[in-house]
């Protein structure tokens, strides 16, 4: 990243920090003191910065940019807050989450109040504000399909199911940044490549959060624990060593062999599987770049390189 592209972002998330000390709920609501709390550690705002790069590559107004990208991050938000109620997380960020620390009401609510200012905050755009929040629903409504799929798919996903829960858990939010971005500075191309492409970036990004649930297998898998999607634990069901015994253990509610079996799986071939999957989703989001119309093409190829970033340090010094 070049000095100029550094003084950018960190430029915009400085803005970004006084724009949320701004709209944040008034003072004498019992949200504010969660809000802040929340905000205390915003993250890295990722979401944030692909609608902030984007709004800059398309020279799109600096307080309309601003505007979206604080939209964008605040649904993501959002959504985080309300995954861990559902996921009974108690930390989030290095800090006990918010329903954890001041109870699954105020969660509910601070979440609540985050979507609503986040459609606000689009609709702000004098020209394309219908466009952007209809944008903002679409996205988060698709969110919530992948999320409720996550959560009650009881049965060992197949890959084809694992494929489409991932992109409807990750792509959304990701997409959703990008083309605002392009909504608002009026460009009109054909942006399909751009859908597959941050596609891939997720499948990429959540396959390697999966492999990271198994391995190392001193820590106790999240994912078996609760029965739900997992890219590693597909493949070892459908052909891994032992897999019809695994099987009817994962149908069952016991828990005592968990220890067990992922070991098992974390010793297995379907590791070395899983990340050429990774590997692979993220070569065809290369090919893509090109494809993905030019003001945007250098966005597109941060965000690959970024997912591959992840990726790889993720990847280092893990053994089962």
């Amino acid at each position: 990243m070049f000095p100029t592209q550094i003084e950018n972002r960190l430029n915009g998330l400085a803005q970004l920090d006084a724009l949320y000390k701004r709209e944040m709920p008034d003072a004498h609501s019992a949200l504010a003191a969660a809000a802040a709390y929340h905000f205390k550690n915003p993250g890295k705002s990722f979401r944030a910065q692909l609608a902030l790069s984007s709004g800059n590559a398309l020279n799109l107004n600096q307080t309309d940019n601003l505007y979206w990208a604080a939209a964008c991050e605040l649904l993501h938000n959002a959504s985080l807050i309300h995954d861990d109620i559902s996921d009974a997380s108690t930390h989030r960020r290095g800090q006990e989450s918010i329903h954890q620390h001041f109870g699954a009401d105020m969660a509910l609510c601070l979440g609540d109040w985050m979507v609503a200012k986040a459609f606000e905050l689009g609709a702000r755009n004098a020209q394309h504000g219908g466009k952007l929040v209809a944008l903002l629903a679409q996205a988060m409504q698709e969110t919530c399909s992948g999320q409720i799929s996550d959560i009650t798919q009881r049965d060992c996903a197949e890959l084809d199911e694992w494929q489409r829960i991932a992109k409807g858990k990750t792509a959304p939010l990701l997409i959703a940044p990008i083309k605002g971005a392009a909504i608002a500075a009026g460009l009109d191309q054909d942006l399909s490549s751009l859908d597959r492409l941050v596609e891939f970036c997720g499948l990429a990004y959540q396959g390697r959060n999966d492999i990271d649930d198994i391995i190392p297998s001193s820590h106790r898998s999240s994912d078996l624990d609760g029965r739900k999607p997992n890219l590693v634990v597909s493949l070892f069901s459908q052909q891994g060593a032992g897999a019809d015994d695994f099987n009817r253990w994962y149908q069952s509610d016991d828990l005592s062999k968990l220890s067990h079996w992922q070991k098992r799986i974390a010793s297995s071939d379907v590791i070395l599987q899983a990340n050429q999957f990774v590997d692979y989703w993220l070569a065809q989001a290369d090919l893509l770049v090109l494809s993905v119309p030019s003001p945007l093409q250098s966005v597109a190829a941060a965000l690959v390189t970024s997912v591959k970033g992840k990726t790889t340090i993720k990847r280092q010094g893990r053994i089962a």
